[in-house]
């Protein structure tokens, strides 16, 4: 009997091989299969063949993470690893809200968790809710409410009879589009009994009893999430006739965030206590909204939370749990103390950039440290939070295009390749362990329309510094500043700042002078104090630069303000042609240089493009 070939799963090759199969038998030697009726049957068959091939095959592909494409089964598979994606994050804005003569003028008065702010972006109207009530005591005819949190989205409502009680009772939250961090459960005795108690979210069962007032929370095949409650061991066990009630805040994700460079204004969609009218000034602008976790995010998180087991060993570990217990971190880092620069023995360093603003309170940290780490890490390790290093990148961006090849115009190509640059830094960088690509950057540039011929790019580091004044500021030895990329001699410059000069003030700059001609690419350099006004050198030494290693040391300067709108000192270097990549380390992030012209601060433009025509 001939032997019949199972490798082949497409249609044509299944029939060809049934084909073989009875051809080899001597009952069908002389048969014409090609005009036949049976090739009719073997068409079904090879049919069903390849049907059931692919069933299997996306069957077997869907029982294991890495291979699963529907998002249900990755959830599925997640959920085994004690895994729950995150939802949708509504943007979340910090107001101060002043409400000006209540009625009969009480000595306080209180805001409503979930009073409501409207607020425009790009056009469109969008409404932000209070997290929480907050109460505000009286000055004179005015109530101050400062630091409000408010997330974008609408309040939406649940309430469940109990008919069955344990954990396979679950209660489906029928809006995929909700924002899980501002779930708030209560439970009602009965109808008649109107206590009620708030159940908060479990994220550690080590910590539950019987008596553990909590709710469980898992993504279902539809996309929505549930809520269940306890089995009377891990978590008290509700009873029949108890009202389950949900509220929770669906949200546009992250149509919700505006970007820096955009002014922001919120208003009070009604009154806070009857009062004559209520005043909202703007914090912090709307921003950390984002989309709820996509199937490659889950496929990446799951297993290492799974590996973490709760607990803190390893720098994944930290990052792991830091991120599926804290939501509003869009980027974190950690490493051990002793590689740090320089090494601290026995401390764990840790670093968060939040999605909005540039870095977490002080009060978010001691959050984390005591509700997140505290009983997980090592008792004899200690955590210490870092904010982030932000090194700004300018770019000059050099084009040349032929404008027989395309109909665009320059003002077309300038609006792209802005695009296509604030793509690149929100997609690439703006992220801890993230390297600046030139080529990459380049290769988009390219892409954006055939006519462009050439693209040239320079760059420019640029760190901020937040200098007391009126007090002497030095950076040096450990703290002094570290670009971590050569940097070009003669290209180091600095915003303006004033300073005493003798009796007077002086308006200056900081320069730097390559102590070898011609300047030395691996050589030092000296940092002068120059009047901006003048360029007359009012220092001839106040610091040195080490253009190989990207060090500038400052010995010490005494700034006593700032021109207007200027709030911070600004130190720019150029950077060397000998590596096409920038890279950070640790706690540093590429961001892009967000400046504007600013003549009288000593600011130039973060970013300069300058496109040419070239006929070929």
């Amino acid at each position: 009997m001939a032997n019949l070939r199972i490798a082949e799963l497409d249609f044509d090759q299944i029939k060809s091989n049934f084909k073989a199969y009875l051809t080899a038998q001597n009952e069908f030697t002389d048969y014409d299969f090609e005009g036949s009726g049976l090739s009719v049957l073997l068409d079904i068959l090879a049919y069903n063949t390849h049907y059931n091939a692919y069933l299997a095959n996306m069957m077997v592909n869907e029982m294991f993470l890495d291979s699963a494409v529907k998002r249900s089964s990755a959830v599925s598979i997640a959920k085994h690893l004690g895994y729950v994606p995150t939802s949708a994050r509504g943007a979340i804005a910090n107001l101060t809200v002043t409400a000006i003569n209540p009625p009969g003028l009480p000595s306080t008065l209180t805001m409503d968790a979930y009073t409501p702010f409207s607020t425009s972006i790009g056009g469109v109207a969008y409404t932000f809710l209070s997290k929480e009530a907050k109460t505000a005591y009286r000055t004179d005819s005015s109530y101050v409410f400062s630091s409000v949190d408010v997330v974008e989205g609408s309040l939406v409502q649940y309430n469940f009879i109990v008919s069955a009680t344990g954990p396979e009772q679950k209660y489906e939250i029928v809006n995929n589009a909700i924002d899980t961090s501002t779930l708030v459960v209560t439970v009602q005795n009965s109808a008649s009994d109107l206590s009620i108690t708030t159940y908060t979210l479990a994220t550690d069962i080590t910590n539950l009893d019987a008596t553990s007032k909590v709710f469980f929370l898992e993504e279902n095949a539809r996309e929505n999430y549930e809520i269940y409650f306890g089995d009377g061991i891990l978590g008290k066990l509700l009873t029949t006739g108890n009202i389950v009630n949900i509220k929770v805040i669906a949200t546009n994700a992250a149509l919700g965030n505006i970007s820096t460079k955009i002014p922001q204004s919120f208003s009070a969609v009604r009154s806070i206590g009857n009062s004559e009218s209520t005043s909202v000034a703007v914090n912090t602008k709307s921003n950390g909204g984002r989309d709820k976790e996509t199937i490659t995010s889950i496929k990446f998180n799951a297993p290492k939370i799974n590996a973490a087991s709760n607990r803190l060993v390893t720098a994944a570990d930290y990052e792991t749990l830091i991120a599926a217990n804290y939501n509003n971190a869009e980027s974190i880092t950690v490493w051990g103390g002793e590689d740090n620069d320089p090494p601290i023995y026995g401390k764990v360093m840790i670093s968060l950039k939040p999605y909005s603003g540039y870095t977490i309170s002080q009060s978010t940290k001691a959050a984390i440290a005591s509700d997140i780490l505290k009983n997980k890490k090592v008792l004899a390790i200690q955590t210490v939070f870092l904010d982030p290093e932000y090194f700004y990148i300018s770019l000059t961006v050099d084009i040349t295009y032929n404008p027989t090849m395309t109909t665009m115009t320059v003002s077309d190509l300038q609006t792209n390749v802005t695009t296509a640059i604030d793509n690149y830094f929100s997609t690439d960088l703006q992220k801890f362990n993230k390297t600046y690509n030139k080529s990459k950057l380049i290769n988009n540039i390219r892409d954006i329309n055939t006519s462009v011929i050439s693209v040239n790019v320079r760059e420019k580091l640029q760190k901020r510094l937040q200098v007391v004044l009126n007090s002497t500021n030095v950076y040096n030895s450990e703290t002094s500043l570290k670009y971590r990329n050569a940097i070009q001699p003669g290209q180091v410059t600095s915003s303006y700042f004033y300073i005493l000069n003798g009796a007077t003030t002086a308006l200056v700059k900081l320069a730097d002078l390559p102590n070898e001609t011609p300047p030395n690419l691996n050589g030092m350099g000296t940092l002068r104090l120059i009047d901006a006004r003048t360029d007359v050198v009012i220092s001839q030494n106040i610091g040195s630069v080490d253009y190989a290693n990207g060090i500038i040391s400052i010995l010490g300067i005494t700034p006593t303000g700032f021109p207007a709108n200027v709030d911070e000192l600004a130190i720019t270097c150029g950077i060397q042609e000998t590596g096409r990549n920038l890279t950070v380390s640790r706690n540093e992030i590429f961001v892009q240089d967000d400046y504007t012209l600013n003549a009288i601060g000593g600011r130039v433009a973060g970013t300069e493009i300058n496109i040419s025509a070239v006929y070929l």
